[in-house]
């Protein structure tokens, strides 16, 4: 987890969420939110109260006052807030990722397809930032569609058969979708016959026609 980059987006939300799930058998584990998301703190030390996550978040306490701070003590990691951080979940769905990003609204919008239903959704790149490093790093980074109990979607991303965090899809409004459609539909007519993959190409022409 790279917490410069969850601060980053704890910042630019001007909000933070501290979970705190505490266990029967005994110890506890500790998770941060901010609106879009929730992320695993295993492995950092463990924040007692607001005033110490934001040292560890590096966060100074000038740009913490403007930081609407939240804690709460689920009574499972399958029960915050709707959302389940559970390792494994029922019904839960592995999607397929594309090579493709989208840019729309000044937003990196990463697709999310779920292969059964053939439905898509979105993910914003900033959301993932945290898991960057890790990401690189492992060859196992998964995501997995999972519904709350409203029906509501949201992704959860594991690295192997660990759950490190889960995310809200980016809603689209309809403009956007309508441009979606149409790029998809110029696609589909744009002739690639003649389309070339770099400049090399038209030199190995020139020189077979001299």
């Amino acid at each position: 987890m790279k917490l410069a980059a969850l601060a980053k987006l704890i910042k630019a939300d001007a909000y933070c969420k501290l979970y705190n799930v505490c266990y029967e058998a005994g110890g506890y584990d500790l998770y941060i939110g901010t609106r879009t998301g929730i992320y695993s703190l295993a492995g950092f030390p463990k924040a007692q109260n607001s005033d110490e996550l934001a040292a560890l978040l590096d966060i100074s306490p000038n740009s913490w006052k403007d930081i609407q701070f939240g804690d709460e003590c689920p009574e499972s990691e399958r029960n915050m807030d709707g959302m389940s951080l559970a390792d494994t979940e029922e019904g839960e769905m592995e999607c397929l990722t594309d090579r493709i990003v989208l840019r729309a609204n000044g937003c990196d919008l990463i697709p999310l397809i779920e292969p059964t239903r053939r439905t898509v959704g979105f993910v914003d790149a900033r959301q993932l930032l945290p898991l960057a490093d890790e990401a690189k790093k492992s060859g196992y980074f998964k995501y997995f569609v999972r519904k709350m109990s409203s029906g509501a979607r949201y992704y959860v991303v594991k690295d192997g058969m660990i759950a490190r965090a889960v995310v809200l899809p980016c809603k689209l409004d309809g403009i956007t979708k309508q441009n979606l459609q149409s790029l998809t539909t110029m696609v589909l007519r744009t002739q690639s016959d003649a389309d070339i993959e770099d400049l090399s190409e038209l030199e190995e022409e020139d020189s077979e026609q001299v």
